[in-house]
C-alpha cells in the first residue's frame, strides 16, 4: 500500500519501496503535492484496468458535490477503461441534482445517489452552506466555516454494504471519500465490517477541525492509525493517499494532545523516578534490540 504522508509517499511494509516521506508528522498538508498523488492515484487506477482487458472497475465518489472530481476523473481515463468503470456518486445536496444528472448522461455506467453516505440507512439531519457548497455536511460546525447554514432532512445509506455489493471480487476498485467531518465515523464502521479492505484505490480527505475538541484527540489517532490499520487487510489497498490540507486540519486545538506528548518524551524536566527507571529500562531494550543477534 501506498500512503500519501505530508506531501510525499511513504511505504507501508507491503508496498513496493517509493521512500519520499518527511518522516516527520505523518500528516499531508501540501495541497500541490496532495494533487499529484491523487492524480497518480487515478493514474495507477487505470493502469490496473488496462492490465487486463476484460476486467471491470468500479469508483465510488462519496462526497461529489458539483460532480467536478468525478467528471475529471471520466475525462482523464482511456475510451477502453472508461467504458468497464462503473461510476457511483453520492451527494444529498438538492442544488447539483440537475449537474449531477448531466454527467450520468454524459458518460456510461454513471449513477447519482441523493443520499448521504452513512453508518445505516436512515434519515439525517444535513447541513446545506449558504456560502461555499464543499463545506456542507452532516455537522453544523463545517456547514458554518464560511457563515450561516440550512439544515434539511436527507435520507442515508450503509456505505459499508454499498461498498460489499458494488467492490467484492472487482479487481480494480476506487474509493473516494470527502464528507467534511462524517469520515470519523464512518472509517471505523468500514473498518469493523471489512469493507475498507475492499478498494484496491483509497483516497481519504480529512477535516479534523470539524470535529468538536473533546473527540479531537480520538480522531486524530484514527487519522495517523489508518495506515497501518489498513496493511492488517488480507489484500491492503494498493495505493492510499491521504488529504490533511492545512486549513482543514491544523492551527485548532487537540486538547490532551499536550499532556499526552509531555508523558512519552524522556528527557523532561518533571519525570517521577519511575518514568526515569521507565526511560533507562527501554532504552536499553531497545539498544539491545539493535545489535547483531551473536551480540544481544
Amino acid at each position: 500500500m501506498l500512503f500519501v504522508a505530508l506531501a510525499a509517499l511513504t511505504p507501508s511494509a507491503s508496498a513496493a519501496s517509493v521512500p519520499i516521506d518527511d518522516g516527520a508528522t505523518g500528516l499531508a498538508v501540501d495541497k500541490e503535492a496532495v494533487r499529484t498523488a491523487a492524480r497518480a492515484l487515478v493514474a495507477a487506477f487505470e493502469s490496473c484496468l488496462g492490465a487486463d482487458p476484460s476486467a471491470t472497475g468500479v469508483v465510488l465518489d462519496v462526497g461529489a458535490n458539483n460532480g467536478r472530481w468525478s467528471y475529471e476523473l471520466m475525462t482523464s481515463l482511456s475510451a477502453s477503461v472508461r467504458r468497464r468503470t462503473r461510476l457511483l456518486m453520492f451527494e444529498p445536496q438538492p442544488r447539483f441534482v440537475s449537474v449531477l444528472a448531466a454527467l450520468t448522461k454524459q458518460f456510461e455506467n454513471v449513477l447519482h445517489l441523493p443520499v448521504a453516505a452513512w453508518t445505516n440507512a436512515t434519515n439525517l439531519t444535513f447541513h446545506l452552506a449558504k456560502v461555499n457548497s464543499e463545506t456542507a455536511s452532516l455537522s453544523k460546525r463545517n456547514a458554518r466555516r464560511y457563515g450561516s447554514s440550512e439544515a434539511i432532512q436527507v435520507r442515508s445509506v450503509d456505505l459499508a454494504r454499498i461498498m460489499r455489493d458494488e467492490l467484492t471480487g472487482k479487481a480494480c476498485a476506487l474509493l473516494k471519500l470527502d464528507v467534511e467531518g462524517a469520515e470519523y465515523r464512518l472509517i471505523p464502521h468500514l473498518l469493523v465490517t471489512g469493507a475498507l479492505c475492499l478498494p484496491t484505490h483509497l483516497f481519504v480527505e480529512w477535516h479534523l477541525n470539524s470535529v468538536p475538541e473533546p473527540e479531537r484527540l480520538a480522531a486524530l489517532a484514527l487519522r495517523l492509525s489508518l495506515p497501518a490499520t489498513l496493511d492488517t487487510c488480507a489484500t491492503p489497498p494498493r495505493v492510499h493517499v491521504n488529504d490533511d490540507y492545512a486549513l482543514n486540519n491544523l492551527y485548532t486545538r487537540v486538547p490532551g494532545l499536550d499532556a499526552l506528548a509531555t508523558l512519552h518524551e524522556g528527557s523532561h524536566s518533571n519525570l517521577t523516578e519511575e518514568g526515569k527507571l521507565t526511560v533507562r529500562k527501554w532504552g536499553a531494550t531497545h539498544r539491545r534490540a539493535a545489535l547483531p543477534d551473536r551480540r544481544r
